[in-house]
């Protein structure tokens, strides 16, 4: 795992959360072309209104970027139309570029690309969505090459993940147990105990009413698969980092409607445009139910026409 330590210019320290509406934050997904993550391996997560303890410096600070582990060398390229704003040395980013361009809307749009080990652009030069900028490496504080990818609509930090492009091919995203879809095993392993299950809801319920916000992984807001892993971390029932809704779907295993039991996981496809199968996760708590990070964070009936249009399976996540 890659792990480095980041500085938040002081101008941006007090934006931890996302208040930009939704048809904004879709828009710039509209415009910056989806990150290629087939050669590479997300290694630390975005982290929007939380403290993360750096394991470099033993600092705490927000991680506004993802980690895409990559090969040294790795072309990286140019996520929208725009004009590069800045291109060398930055401190503990190493060598980057940072591309600003404008968005149909109006609002601007800005990509960093960090650590690279070679730049081949310059600042001023106009550039092209597609365009080969720099090359991945390990400059600044890092461990290891990769490419830390930032997004802001309008200096507000978006999770990157929502932008990028994981090589989903056709077969993935069918559903599971579904013809040539993946296999749901005939035993998925036991259910949640009652004492986890105790612990689980309890958590979660702690939270019920707090806001959503895009990307947000608590305590006081979140997003669908920050509040699922908080609340598996936080109880003590598992541990799973802070993982995306395909992530937390990529731990599980996969449990009929039948066999689907009170604790597991419920994981919707298709609430939005995000390159993977799985785009929403809650918790199952029985009778038809879930506690998931609506807006705000509440109780949700699975059988209604929207859930029932978009419901991708059951997962039964392995506890400590």
């Amino acid at each position: 795992m890659l792990i480095y330590k980041e500085q938040l210019p002081e101008d941006t320290m007090d934006v931890r959360l996302l208040e930009l509406p939704f048809s904004t934050v879709k828009a710039a997904r509209k415009a910056v072309l989806k990150i290629d993550m087939q050669y590479g391996t997300p290694c630390m997560w975005y982290q929007a209104d939380a403290e993360e303890q750096c394991l470099i410096s033993g600092e705490k600070n927000y991680h506004t970027g993802v980690d895409i582990g990559m090969p040294q060398g790795t072309e990286i390229l140019a996520g929208h139309d725009g004009v590069v704003t800045q291109a060398g040395e930055a401190g503990s980013y190493g060598l980057i570029v940072v591309l600003e361009g404008a968005m149909e809307d109006g609002r601007t749009l800005t990509t960093k690309y960090a650590h690279c080990s070679e730049l081949l652009v310059s600042a001023g030069q106009e550039v092209k969505q597609g365009d080969v900028i720099a090359k991945v490496g390990s400059t600044g504080d890092s461990t290891g090459p990769h490419l830390h990818l930032e997004v802001l609509v309008d200096g507000q930090y978006l999770n990157p993940l929502y932008f990028a492009n994981t090589g989903d091919h056709t077969g993935t995203s069918l559903i599971p147990g579904s013809a040539g879809g993946p296999e749901i095993p005939a035993y998925p392993g036991a259910p949640m105990g009652d004492g986890d299950y105790a612990a689980l809801i309890t958590e979660a319920q702690k939270h019920l009413g707090k806001p959503y916000v895009f990307g947000a992984s608590g305590p006081n807001s979140f997003d669908c698969s920050g509040f699922v892993s908080y609340v598996l971390n936080q109880s003590g029932v598992a541990s799973v980092g802070r993982s995306t809704a395909q992530g937390l779907f990529n731990m599980s295993t996969p449990v009929s409607r039948e066999n689907a039991q009170p604790g597991d996981l419920i994981f919707f496809t298709g609430t939005y445009s995000a390159g993977t199968p799985v785009t929403h996760v809650g918790i199952y708590i029985g009778n038809g139910q879930m506690i998931h990070a609506g807006d705000p964070v509440q109780y949700a009936n699975i059988n209604t026409s929207y859930w029932t249009e978009h419901f991708y399976a059951f997962g039964r996540i392995s506890t400590n």
